[in-house]
């Protein structure tokens, strides 16, 4: 979260003509951050859940489109993040390497699949190979209650009554997503000779974690911890399992 005199100091080094990079190394405030305080819009991110954003609307969850729903929140808990811009509207931004543009592309259908009536826009970063998928609306605290202060790893994440069951009947969706995001499948050499393949996943929180743990074990899918923030699968069945609907990133 933050603080409040750090928007103000951000403020004042860009009214001093200092780029975005600079202010970010001066102020430890995200690159992204500070252009979306460049361009007016508002981080905060200290009303995360339903009605404490002000939404009045009745929400029936029954009718998400539930594997794009899943493949979304999977993204979303990988490398994801809602701003709060003007009028009470929010932007949900899923940050992914422009190398894949098959990802970027079931991404975008996801989210449009989400809003129909909206578009799904795809911004490339300057002076990086990452692309923003992100489309604007004032309900996605409510379909995303895990949007809340600070970074994912410094808070708890905690699904919802009815995600857990949505989840519990998408985890293939589910894991996809945040293999997309946060994972990988590798070819790696063993023994000089053979050439196995394996899938990682990477994440600083530990409640994303077990989530895909727990999605792992729900399919069994046999996994490892190998460091604090990694989980590998490399038992040739389970690497099978997953094969049959992640595969490598293209």
């Amino acid at each position: 979260m933050h603080s409040q005199r750090q928007p103000q100091q951000v403020q004042r080094l860009i009214s001093r003509g200092i780029c975005d990079r600079e202010i970010a190394a001066l102020t430890g405030t995200p690159r992204r951050t500070v252009c979306d305080w460049r361009r007016g819009r508002s981080l905060v991110r200290d009303r995360g859940l339903g009605d404490e954003h002000g939404c009045t609307q009745v929400h029936d969850f029954s009718s998400l489109p539930e594997e794009e729903y899943a493949y979304t929140l999977g993204l979303y808990l990988g490398d994801g993040c809602i701003s709060q811009a003007k009028r009470g509207v929010y932007r949900l931004r899923i940050t992914l390497d422009s190398q894949y543009p098959l990802i970027i592309s079931e991404c975008q259908r996801a989210l449009n699949a989400l809003f129909p009536e909206k578009k799904a826009h795809v911004g490339c970063r300057r002076e990086s190979r990452c692309v923003d998928v992100s489309i604007w609306s004032k309900h996605w605290p409510c379909l995303i209650p895990q949007h809340g202060p600070g970074p994912k790893h410094q808070r708890s994440i905690q699904l919802a009554d009815w995600q857990s069951r949505l989840v519990n009947r998408q985890r293939r969706s589910f894991i996809r997503g945040l293999i997309h995001s946060d994972g990988s499948r590798i070819v790696a050499t063993e023994r000089s000779r053979r050439r196995a393949p394996r899938y990682t996943f990477s994440n600083r929180s530990e409640d994303i974690k077990r989530l895909f743990c727990e999605s792992c074990d729900a399919l069994d899918i046999r996994w490892t911890r190998p460091s604090d923030t990694q989980i590998a699968i490399y038992r040739k069945a389970s690497v099978a399992i997953l094969d049959e609907f992640v595969g490598p990133k293209a």
